[in-house]
């Protein structure tokens, strides 16, 4: 499902890297257990996903920093929860990625939802909330997820802080579903972010994800 803009959202377009090389493709994950069909049997016709308990309420929401909760407990949401009408330009999205993500010494990672954003304005940014909505056009399909991050992940003033999305448990990196669309399709996606905090205009990016499916590091 895709997000309904706000008034105060300000969209930007985020160049998608190239893909790396000597890197093994993972294409579709096989659906061979009971999550993967369960999932699987969220798609409607109508080309969005729909959760097997529809409401508007967010299913999974991370609580605590670095946590990794059970991936089967991420499941999609039918409604954007952000709310917030703020006006001031002071949270930017500086970069999102879905591939050839790297680590702090620049070695290559798994691939992941990566979200780095800055904070212009004279004090920090708390309460942020993050909406991303994968898209898959060849099968016109789309599904939308929702986190609400950890009363500790404040974005400094003047500063940057990166938040990422996937099972690792390490801090800033927030629990995802292991069999969603971004994880299962090899088709080419278009991924976009939406992100919130408290008394700052809410700001959406959009990239794309090559086909292929996701990569993990060699």
């Amino acid at each position: 499902m895709n997000a309904t803009p706000h008034t105060a959202t300000h969209t930007e377009t985020v160049a998608s890297p190239t893909k790396r090389t000597g890197r093994r493709r993972v294409g579709l994950i096989a659906a061979a257990t009971a999550g993967a069909l369960t999932l699987a049997a969220c798609g409607s016709s109508s080309g969005t996903t729909t959760p097997a308990a529809a409401n508007s309420t967010p299913s999974a929401v991370s609580t605590a920093e670095g946590s990794a909760a059970n991936s089967s407990q991420i499941l999609p949401v039918t409604a954007n929860p952000i709310t917030k009408t703020a006006t001031a330009q002071t949270l930017t999205i500086d970069s999102v990625l879905v591939e050839n993500n790297v680590d702090a010494a620049g070695k290559a990672t798994d691939d992941h939802l990566e979200i780095a954003l800055s904070n212009t304005g004279a004090t920090d940014l708390t309460g942020v909330e993050i909406f991303y909505t994968f898209t898959d056009p060849t099968d016109d399909i789309s599904e939308s997820y929702y986190t609400k991050l950890p009363d500790s992940f404040t974005i400094p003033a003047g500063g940057t802080r990166i938040a990422h999305f996937d099972n690792t448990g390490a801090a800033d990196h927030f629990p995802v579903n292991d069999f969603s669309l971004y994880k299962t399709s090899a088709n080419a996606q278009e991924v976009t972010v939406e992100v919130s905090a408290t008394d700052a205009a809410v700001q959406t990016a959009t990239v794309m994800k090559d086909a292929g499916g996701a990569e993990t590091a060699d």
